[in-house]
């Protein structure tokens, strides 16, 4: 039998990569190619919505959105990283940033998780509903003769029966909500309009509440939504379509600020006034346009896609020019 040369793993310390856990390790992980790596491990798809979001007095290392199903409102995922061992504070954080950014879904890294506080993240996903989930995740670096160091994401805790519903396809129609199967469809006939010129790029049809275009500014986007949360009578018994010019990241309260500065000039060429969205404790700022709308309507839906897309080639003839502009 021939002789194979085997190699060994090698650990590596974090601090030889990022010496400073908010500093580098969190805007590395924020970028939408780490958060990728992160996601493949949990299972998920993840979208990147800016760091350091602000809950009172604290701050949430990272907000994100999940693209795997779900409406808008049950889509949010807070992060939190810490280097070294699990400790209470860093849980107490959590479950702030939990409530204050309305997530559904909460990241938990460390490098080390101590007993008790696996059992705390077990407790929380044995103790809440489905729509919430609860991660534990240890990240190690390792290299291999002498090769660049590589992250890995091991996942300690997770939901109950969460890799069973991974391997079975979670995001499959056969186990997509009544809800979600009325989204995909209709923005699946949605994007069939907005292709019919192809001025205006749109993300692929998806069964959650929105579908996102790109304007080729980072952290500028318009979004699109077909949603069961009515956000002017705040309920959900009747639906709602909107469209937003949503700011992510740090620099989302300058740039609104700046193009709120122009908001008569917008309203007089888009023609109708939009709502304006400031408030500081909002991961997102926005300005948007909605109407009322009934999902499970099908006679209605022409007549919404067809005010959905007005209202997004609106958008990106009267706002978009002027956020290219501000953003530089």
């Amino acid at each position: 039998m021939p002789d194979i040369a085997i190699s060994t793993l090698e650990s590596v310390n974090l601090r030889t990569v990022w010496a400073e856990e908010a500093q580098h390790f969190t805007p590395w992980l924020a970028q939408s190619e780490n958060l990728a790596r992160l996601g493949e491990a949990l299972g998920l798809t993840l979208e990147p919505h800016g760091t350091e979001q602000a809950v009172g007095g604290f701050s949430a290392d990272i907000l994100c959105r999940r693209l795997d199903g779900g409406s808008d409102d049950q889509s949010w995922v807070v992060i939190e990283n810490q280097f070294g061992r699990t400790d209470h504070d860093h849980l107490g954080k959590l479950l702030t940033y939990t409530a204050g950014l309305n997530a559904r879904t909460v990241v938990w890294i460390a490098e080390q998780f101590r007993d008790e506080h696996r059992a705390a993240l077990d407790l929380l996903n044995a103790s809440t509903t489905r729509d919430y989930a609860y991660f534990g995740v240890e990240i190690e670096l390792l290299k291999i003769d002498g090769s660049r160091p590589a992250p890995r994401f091991n996942v300690v805790v997770q939901p109950n029966d969460w890799a069973k519903t991974v391997r079975a396809g979670a995001s499959s129609r056969s186990e997509l909500t009544e809800t979600q199967k009325i989204q995909l469809e209709f923005w699946t006939g949605f994007s069939e309009l907005m292709a019919s010129d192809g001025a205006i790029s749109c993300a692929r049809p998806r069964p959650h509440a929105y579908m996102t275009h790109n304007v080729g500014v980072s952290g500028i986007r318009v979004v699109s939504f077909f949603t069961t949360w009515n956000s002017a009578r705040e309920t959900s018994s009747i639906g709602e379509l909107r469209v937003a010019l949503e700011f992510l990241g740090r620099d989302r309260q300058t740039r609104f600020d700046r193009l709120a500065e122009s908001a008569d000039v917008i309203h007089h060429d888009a023609g109708h006034s939009y709502h304006w969205q400031p408030w500081e404790s909002e991961a997102i700022k926005r300005v948007m346009v909605r109407k009322d709308a009934d999902l499970e309507d099908r006679d209605q839906w022409p007549d919404y896609q067809a005010w959905l897309r007005a209202e997004v080639e609106r958008m990106f003839q009267v706002l978009v020019p002027k956020v290219r502009e501000i953003a530089g």
